[in-house]
């Protein structure tokens, strides 16, 4: 199987660097780094996953440059270089160049973090009065602990809300001078480039909607954007080896016409912001979604909410106004999306990031021709998992976050595996066994695949799920697969395999309550 001649196959020059193709996973908060933020064995396996899979360019997300509470990577301190020298080298072996995503939060860290170190000493202090029998001093230091604590939590809510504008000139330089000690740990590791995270913080005294200083960083546009520009020189200054790249965040349309995000900047300002990262050295631009809302659907918006790549257009109008490459993302899900968005000049480089997340070997594929098993954009096992404070994963990629341990093994000799029932699972179980070496064969008793993911495409903006079925009508046939529609599997068609794999679904279930049995009542399945 080979494919045409691909665009997004080939190189370019960023800053410094040479980028084997134009396939970006941009930053994602994963949660798989240690609790101390480095990068630990299930981190290095997935962003070497990615690597091997023929990405050129990693962006690690949400690197902080300080000892925050936030489950993100940290750079803070050099104790955490090794690890990160570590990831460096294992994504370099496979010819990828890795960025880090340098950001601060919107809150006073270090008053914060000595707040809940109160709140700890006055813990521990509880349990050695409890320990020698003090019942009076445990609960004394116990409800003092506790009110150290909720205080810590109030002081986080009004800062997330108001530190921006409450931050004083001095905080300000402080945290600029954090991003820029963490660049030049960076460049001692190995690390290839800085992405500068221009929401967040950043983001926040760049936008007219969140920041209301009136002090040199607010106010005008020149004023507003001052601050983003000082941490690119800082960077620059500090890790000069390493190209530099700007997150330039953009506050869109909902489709009601309200504003979608409210950190970064609206398109007009971004285009004029474009221009004067150029001018400060900035090496590449990602023009990206804003968020700040509190709602990760505005950054990572969920399938149907959006339409796909619904930044693009701005992107298209940064590209025709500077001369580094430009970045896209949002909801790009398919090869021939990427290249036709590279054949049209509207951008250099696409970021697929759920994408990856669900077929890391893209890269790979575009070059062979063979179909990827595209993002359904369910957020599922992404965003969900995120904020549950769970590690990142995909519902069609049982790899993710395991790429250590779980990865398609050769099968054990000629085998015939038979496969009962066309649904979901028994395709990935079809794919599976046939990547094995296995003969299989899939008998479903309808007359289409897909089971209930057919029944879950069929309520409004949902028909995107059907892309999980259609990934399988693609790819079985090249793996031998026979699909017996219409048939019902027998014990003699059991029989004669070596193995089989039941998957025959569930059943809908009516739920046991007065009423349920009325002709007023139907399940999904009847509807």
């Amino acid at each position: 199987m080979t494919a045409p001649a691909s665009k997004l196959l080939q190189p370019i020059t960023v800053g410094p660097l040479e980028l084997k193709n134009r396939i970006m996973f941009p930053p994602l908060t994963t949660g798989y780094e240690e609790r101390d933020g480095s990068i630990g064995e299930r981190s290095l396996a997935f962003y070497e996953r990615l690597a091997r899979g023929g990405v050129s360019y990693i962006v690690i997300g949400d690197v902080a440059p300080v000892m925050t509470a936030s489950p993100t990577p940290k750079l803070a301190t050099d104790a955490q270089i090794p690890t990160f020298k570590a990831l460096a080298d294992a994504v370099h072996k496979h010819g990828a160049k890795i960025a880090l995503q340098l950001f601060h939060p919107e809150y006073d860290v270090p008053g914060v973090g000595r707040m809940v170190m109160g709140s700890m000493a006055a813990a521990k202090a509880a349990q050695e009065a409890k320990a020698a029998g003090d019942e009076e001093t445990f609960a004394a230091k116990m409800a003092e602990s506790n009110e150290i604590r909720k205080q810590a939590y109030a002081k986080l809510h009004h800062d997330m809300q108001h530190f921006v504008n409450e931050a004083s000139v001095e905080q300000l330089t402080q945290i600029k001078e954090a991003i820029a000690a963490s660049a030049a740990r960076a460049q001692q590791a190995g690390i290839d480039a800085i992405e500068v995270h221009g929401d967040r913080l950043v983001g926040s005294l760049c936008s007219a909607i969140l920041n209301q200083r009136t002090d040199e960083y607010g106010g005008s546009f020149e004023n507003r954007v001052r601050y983003a520009l000082e941490v690119v020189a800082a960077i620059k200054e500090a890790a000069p080896e390493l190209m530099v790249e700007y997150k330039l965040p953009v506050i869109m349309e909902n489709p009601d016409g309200t504003p979608r995000g409210k950190g970064g900047l609206q398109p007009d300002e971004v285009c004029e912001f474009a221009k004067l990262l150029e001018g400060a050295g900035i090496d590449m631009i990602q023009v990206a979604q804003a968020n700040h809302t509190g709602n990760m659907g505005d950054t990572i918006p969920p399938m149907g909410a959006m339409p796909y790549n619904w930044t693009l257009p701005v992107a298209e109008r940064v590209k025709a106004l500077v001369s580094v490459p430009v970045a896209t993302v949002g909801r790009v899900v398919s090869v021939e999306a990427g290249e036709k968005i590279l054949e049209d000049g509207a951008a250099d480089i696409i970021a697929y990031g759920r994408s990856l997340m669900c077929d890391p070997d893209i890269a790979l594929k575009a070059a062979t021709g063979e179909p990827i098993r595209e993002c359904l954009n369910c957020n599922k096992g992404c965003v969900d998992a995120i904020q549950n404070r769970k590690y990142i994963s995909c519902v069609l990629n049982a790899e993710n976050g395991d790429e250590a341990t779980i990865a398609i093994k050769p099968g054990e000799g000629d085998k015939k595996i038979a496969v009962v029932g066309g649904g979901i699972a028994g395709l990935e179980a079809a794919r599976v066994a046939a990547k094995r070496g296995y003969d299989v064969t899939v008998y479903e008793a309808s007359d289409h695949l897909g089971g209930q993911i057919v029944l879950a495409a069929a309520p409004p903006r949902k028909d995107e799920i059907m892309r999980s079925v259609e990934y399988y009508e693609k790819i079985l046939p090249g793996l031998g697969v026979k699909v017996e529609l219409n048939h019902a599997a027998t014990a003699e068609d059991l029989n004669a395999a070596d193995a089989a794999i039941v998957a025959v679904g569930a059943h809908d279930v009516v739920i046991p309550v007065p009423g349920a049995d009325s002709e007023k009542v139907v399940s999904s399945w009847d509807v």
